[in-house]
């Protein structure tokens, strides 16, 4: 017996008492609700039906999307670091150059596509802030382009919700060519107002006959063959956990921050309700955020009289302060965040930080984060506006530049920041 042999004899049936020993395979490994619900992505994915063609589900409920959706409304955390992200990728605006069109005409052209090619007052900047959104909390954006007959110009460019998007069916070669597109999908889809889906070819360049297309753009680290997936669905539990302390906080406001009391009514043959009207009674009484601060209770006998034991929980405020200081930083993590007090997050055992730590943590942040989402964000754009020559314009987002002067203990000698 070798070597490998021995220790595996050891350390199981020997040391436990048992024949067997403990192997990890796929089945015996826990995750959360989310990744179950897309695990069968790579496996054999199942197929939804609409009037306009079949497409790849997207969750065991086709409804992946909608509950990133509702997380988001979950965790003012997890809502906060997506906001704040996407703010971080789509700037503060874009700037570009028209004079690469010598022709007014072609100019008014390119004006009235910057400012309207979404609708009407809906201009580019606008697409590019409702993808960075989207990409931060779905993991995924997607554009709608319309070109005129000859291919000569872009008529309409839009971003699309992500969770209004599938991969239509892939075809006899495994291609995936098309998407259905419709305002919602999953259960009961068919009964939604102005609901219809509508077959539309994805993004290729080359393909000069279809006026309409989408261009689907994934996380490129979500891990299946299909659909865009966020890098935080890791921390699923840590976010609906914190929606749970959230009902905690509100529970006890309603409750004036009162103990939970044990009341024992002694000596008393009451029916059973005599007894429900004294429990609504004691319970209108003493809880609420405008309860009394006292029970008057009239008995004959001094050994009739109520007993009230409150229930008190050692240390609860401690343990629950830090379960929720930890229940923050795990969701940080997830989101890649290098440093708490870029997004307003107070992490226990640090007051803030220096200047320079700030200044430090947002440049890594920066690098890391911001300006690789922001680069698939442009390079796909441009992707669209080369095909007719509207690259030209060199479009660039505008970044707020950092005042170093302004933050307590940088040192603006040894670090700058480029806007």
């Amino acid at each position: 017996m070798g070597l490998i042999d021995n220790i595996r004899e050891f350390f199981g049936s020997s040391y436990q008492g048992y024949g067997t020993y403990i192997v990890a395979t796929e089945n015996s490994i826990q995750t959360n609700p989310l990744e179950n619900s897309i695990n069968d992505l790579n496996k054999q994915y199942k197929l939804g039906y609409s009037t306009a063609g079949n497409y790849v589900k997207f969750g065991v409920n086709d409804d992946f999307p909608n509950v990133l959706e509702r997380m988001l409304r979950q965790s003012p955390v997890h809502a906060g670091i997506i906001t704040k992200k996407a703010k971080m990728v789509s700037g503060n605006g874009i700037e570009y150059n028209v004079d690469a069109f010598k022709t007014p005409l072609k100019q008014a052209e390119i004006k009235a596509f910057i400012n309207n090619c979404a609708g009407k007052n809906k201009g580019l900047y606008d697409v590019l802030v409702h993808a960075a959104f989207q990409y931060e909390l779905m993991g995924a954006f997607a554009l709608y382009i319309k070109w005129n007959k000859e291919h000569t110009k872009i008529v309409e460019l839009k971003s699309l919700d992500a969770k209004g998007v599938r991969l239509a069916e892939p075809n006899e070669q495994g291609k995936i060519t098309h998407a259905i597109i419709r305002r919602a999908f999953g259960v009961q889809a068919d009964a939604i107002q102005h609901n219809q889906p509508k077959k539309v070819k994805l993004f290729d360049k080359f393909d000069r006959n279809t006026v309409e297309q989408v261009l689907y753009v994934p996380n490129p680290y979500s891990g299946n063959d299909f659909y865009g997936v966020p890098n935080y669905i890791s921390a699923y539990n840590y976010i609906a956990s914190d929606f749970q302390f959230g009902k905690h906080i509100e529970n006890s406001a309603a409750n004036g921050f009162t103990p939970k009391v044990l009341a024992t009514f002694i000596g008393r043959n009451m029916s059973n309700e005599q007894q429900r009207e004294e429990y609504l009674k004691f319970k209108e009484s003493f809880t609420g955020p405008e309860a009394d601060n006292f029970i008057v209770s009239w008995v004959k006998k001094e050994e009739d009289a109520p007993k009230f034991t409150p229930l008190d929980v050692q240390n609860l405020d401690k343990t629950v302060d830090t379960l929720a200081r930890l229940n923050d930083s795990k969701i940080l993590t997830a989101h890649n965040v290098t440093s708490p007090t870029l997004f307003g997050v107070m992490v226990s055992g640090k007051l803030g930080g220096t200047g320079n730590e700030l200044i430090s943590a947002y440049q890594i942040f920066r690098a890391t984060e911001t300006l690789p989402n922001r680069k698939l964000l442009m390079d796909s754009l441009n992707r669209v506006l080369g095909t007719v020559g509207y690259d030209k314009i060199d479009v660039q987002i505008v970044e707020e530049v950092i005042n170093l002067q302004n933050i307590k203990g940088a040192n603006t000698t040894d670090i700058k920041i480029e806007g």
